[in-house]
């Protein structure tokens, strides 16, 4: 659906970033996404995609229901252009993506429940761990469960920059929406401290991501 004049002028500084465009803020206005993790890594993630105005989100915080209901009614005000719930039970099937923000064992317990309902769903996954790094998954293979970087180990002890990290993983995530630069492909970025390096991931033909299709 085309701009209103209002969301012209309310995304004006993001529409004209080279690459953006009007084109992708009317894609991120359609899209649906879910966020898991804990509270204090989702909620600054949160901001981020509310005011860059991703359509509808969900929040998926594990146990933490009522937690994940206050930031959902704390966004109402914060753009009208955007849906923000707490995750239901049954899966949305009009979801694209996953943003996995994993930065304790409670919130990898949560992204690990999350694999399994989201089949055919597109991930960008961060540990927050160290050694760091980002899982960006633009199809439903490879999946979390057999991406390389041992998304779904034990995890370890939180890096100091761990925020850093998550918002980058977001970042990730926005570009995914917005159809941000050519499509991607399944990419692992590890972290030495400040430093960065990339690599293309393979699906591993064991898992069931693959026996699905992608």
């Amino acid at each position: 659906m085309p701009l209103s004049a209002s969301q012209i002028e309310r995304y004006s500084r993001q529409i004209i970033v080279p690459k953006v465009g009007g084109r992708a803020q009317e894609r991120l206005l359609g899209s649906r996404l879910v966020i898991a993790g804990d509270a204090h890594d989702v909620e600054p993630a949160l901001l981020y995609l509310v005011g860059s105005g991703v359509g509808r989100i969900e929040l998926a915080l594990g146990k933490d229901v009522e937690r994940a209901n206050e930031l959902a009614s704390g966004m109402t005000e914060l753009n009208p252009d955007v849906t923000v719930t707490a995750l239901g039970e049954q899966p949305d099937s009009l979801t694209q993506l996953v943003l996995g923000i994993i930065g304790s064992p409670a919130s990898l317990a949560t992204v690990g429940a999350l694999v399994a309902r989201f089949p055919r769903t597109g991930w960008v996954a961060a540990r927050t761990d160290s050694p760091a790094r980002i899982a960006v998954l633009p199809s439903a293979s490879p999946c979390p469960r057999c991406a390389a970087g041992g998304l779904l180990s034990p995890f370890g002890a939180r890096a100091v920059n761990a925020s850093i990290f998550a918002m980058a993983a977001t970042a990730e995530a926005f570009k995914l929406l917005a159809g941000y630069g050519a499509p991607p492909g399944a990419t692992l970025v590890e972290f030495d401290g400040y430093e960065s390096r990339s690599r293309a991931i393979a699906p591993d033909p064991a898992c069931e991501c693959c026996k699905r299709g992608s």
